[in-house]
């Protein structure tokens, strides 16, 4: 099979570009690496965008790892929807003109961070959850398109031992170095790199897939906040989960800024555990159409 990968030079990507290989596949990539990628361009640039589809030539499938999924300090809702949701929608752009989509399986690497804008206690708007708010605009977008088979993967916190970067927030008070064990413990659902790498492998070559399929993409058992603590050397604080909340709804109290730290602290003291795979939720965005989304900002 000849695969098109964006995102090739990635931390997923580079896994699943190895593994892709090493089954077999031709793999090419669409990127701003020169000398590595196959075609050189700019996804937020939708000519370059088409210009590069043209280069690679006909595939098989489009696995679509691209996006900013990490450090997000400094960036507002519109940095985030053009790295993550722009870049989509001109990859999609430059898909159709090609003529491609409907010849093509669509895999695309979304995040169970979508379910943010979900939860009807916190009701987060757009602007205080960006990254889910680009993410979930991103599906919608590939979702209208007529793929000859679509699989959404929702993506755990995905780390190996060597990248813990999204472990540690299950770890450390935000903001802060200051290790804390939480009574009781919440439970997190993580995914090791090679289940994640596993994920993309079987939506590429499962032989008769789904015309529509969404996958949340988790390791099988969720891991408690205090085996997390084991992953990172130095001593603990303990602190009742309740006092974090109380702590957290007293900073709510002090302006915008407060919320927003209460909102992060609020989020620490809680499990972010998942579905099984193969839960099929929703896809539009709550209170609004699929339409209205997609056709630009959306501000909860």
């Amino acid at each position: 099979m000849r695969i098109l990968v964006t995102g090739g030079t990635g931390y997923l990507g580079l896994a699943a570009v190895a593994a892709l290989r090493s089954r077999g596949h031709e793999v090419v990539t669409i990127g701003r690496h020169s000398g590595v990628d196959t075609a050189v361009c700019d996804l937020t640039d939708g000519v370059a965008v088409r210009n590069a589809i043209r280069e690679v030539g006909v595939c098989d499938a489009v696995v679509h790892l691209a996006a900013r999924a990490h450090d997000f300090r400094g960036l507002s809702l519109d940095d985030l929807l053009l790295a993550n949701t722009t870049t989509t929608r001109h990859l999609i752009e430059a898909l159709r003109g090609a003529v491609r989509t409907a010849e093509v399986r669509f895999v695309h690497a979304s995040s169970v961070a979508v379910y943010d804008l979900f939860d009807t206690t916190r009701r987060l708007t757009a602007e205080q959850a960006p990254y889910a708010a680009s993410k979930l605009l991103a599906e919608q977008i590939v979702d209208a398109e007529p793929f000859q088979s679509l699989c959404v993967l929702r993506f755990a916190p995905v780390y190996d031992r060597a990248h813990l970067q999204d472990v540690a927030k299950r770890v450390f008070l935000p903001g802060t170095r200051l290790k804390l064990r939480l009574c009781p413990s919440p439970v997190h659902s993580l995914c090791a790199l090679e289940r994640a790498v596993q994920a993309i492998v079987m939506a590429l070559e499962t032989a008769a897939p789904q015309k529509r399929q969404l996958v949340n993409v988790t390791d099988a058992v969720p891991t408690s906040q205090h085996e997390l603590l084991e992953w990172f050397p130095g001593r603990s604080l303990t602190v009742p989960a309740w006092f974090l909340r109380t702590l957290a709804g007293g900073i709510a109290l002090c302006g915008e800024k407060g919320r927003k730290i209460s909102r992060l602290i609020d989020k620490f003291a809680c499990s972010s555990s998942y579905l099984e795979p193969d839960w099929k939720p929703t896809r539009a965005w709550p209170g609004v159409t699929a339409e209205e989304s997609i056709g630009g900002r959306v501000t909860g």
